[in-house]
Parts: structure tokens; sequence; C-alpha cells
């Protein structure tokens, strides 16, 4: 296959106030995320600009975001083609970001290895999406019924993050294989995904069947 090279020039400090985002973009990026990362690892790469519109085709997201910052240039490249190109240009761009798809595996081993030193800050990443995604490598690894995740303490800041508080149970080993197991068998009789969700049910129908015998 030939590979036609389309006519572009890069220019290291593009004035802001010459460009604009492209009026018919339909992706819309996450600000917060990357000004964060901006913030974090400074800007990286390039923007895309038609140059017989000065509209961003490639970067809305990173030039809104360096725009609203106060910055006055941008790294980008001048892209000449007509204008159904560009649209096609913008398109692709957007569209094949999203059939990509990731290792979990090999994402869940990047992260890690920055939670364990500085953190997440500037990944677009924070703890509760590093959890989930540990929950989800981890969903077959079954002990006793009970699906395994992060040790207590490790889960901390993840349920601080999101919302959540724990609460633990400690059984002996020969009772622990048995709520276990009887989580495991009430989590298909309810249709439940998880044994909080199985507790939560016998805990408020005990309290309701209690209620209902002090009438």
């Amino acid at each position: 296959m030939t590979v036609q090279q389309i006519d572009q020039t890069f220019d290291p400090a593009i004035p802001i106030g010459q460009i604009d985002e492209h009026p018919d973009n339909p992706r819309k990026g996450d600000d917060e995320a990357v000004g964060k990362s901006i913030e974090r690892n400074g800007f990286f790469g390039a923007i895309l600009i038609h140059r017989p519109t000065g509209h961003v085709l490639a970067g809305n997201t990173r030039f809104r975001v360096m725009r609203d910052e106060g910055a006055e240039t941008i790294p980008g490249f001048w892209v000449d083609c007509d204008d159904e190109t560009a649209l096609r240009i913008m398109l692709a761009d957007n569209r094949t970001s999203d059939l990509a798809f990731y290792d979990d595996e090999q994402l869940f081993l990047l992260l890690r290895q920055l939670v364990d030193s500085e953190g997440l800050e500037g990944t677009g990443y924070d703890r509760a999406a590093y959890e989930l995604l540990l929950q989800s490598i981890e969903a077959d690894s079954i002990v006793g019924g009970v699906r395994q995740g992060m040790v207590p303490d490790e889960r901390i800041d993840a349920y601080n993050d999101i919302g959540i508080r724990s609460i633990v149970l400690p059984y002996g080993e020969e009772d622990y294989e048995q709520v276990a197991a009887g989580f495991s068998t009430l989590r298909d009789v309810f249709n439940l995904e998880d044994n909080a969700a199985v507790a939560r049910r016998l805990v408020l129908d005990a309290v309701a069947s209690l209620e209902f015998e002090t009438v």
C-alpha cells in the first residue's frame, strides 16, 4: 500500500487567538482530566489545525484547556486539505481511538507501579478506577466462595474516593468456610452480584420481620 503524505507544516508556537475549536466536533473531551495531565506532566504532543479555516481537527480538548488557562501559543501542525478531508481526519482521529482496547492486566501493572510510587495524578485514573480494575482482573479468583481483591488496608483510600464504608466480620476457619459457601448460594438464589448486597438484604429482611412481630 502506498501511503500518501498529507501536506502539513509544524509550528511550535501557533498563536491561540488565530485558531478555534471545530464547531462540528462531536467528541466531548474531559477538560478536568486533560487539565490535570497538563498540570502534572506538562503539555506534550501537538494539535492538528485545518489551515483554510483555523479549526482544530485533533486535540480540541487540549487546545481548550490551554486557551482557558491563558496560554498565548500552542504547538501544532497546519494541515492543507479540502473541507471534506478535514472532516474525515477529525472523525477518524476520534473513532480510531474508540476502536482501540486495553490489555487490562498490563494496564493494572502500569498503574500499580505509580500507585506504589507517587500515585496516579496526571494519568486520568484515580483510586476508585484502580480498585474497579483490580476487581475485574481478579473476578475469577475465588476462595471459599468469596471473590478476592485488595487487602483491607489497601482499600481505605479507594473506598473513601467513592463513598464506601466496609464492615469486617471475622470468623474461625470452619465458620468462615460455611458462611462463605452460604453467601455464594444466596448470591445465586437472590440474583445479586456481591456479598455486600446479600448481607444488606438479609439484615433488612430480618429487621422488617422483627418490626412486624412487635406490632
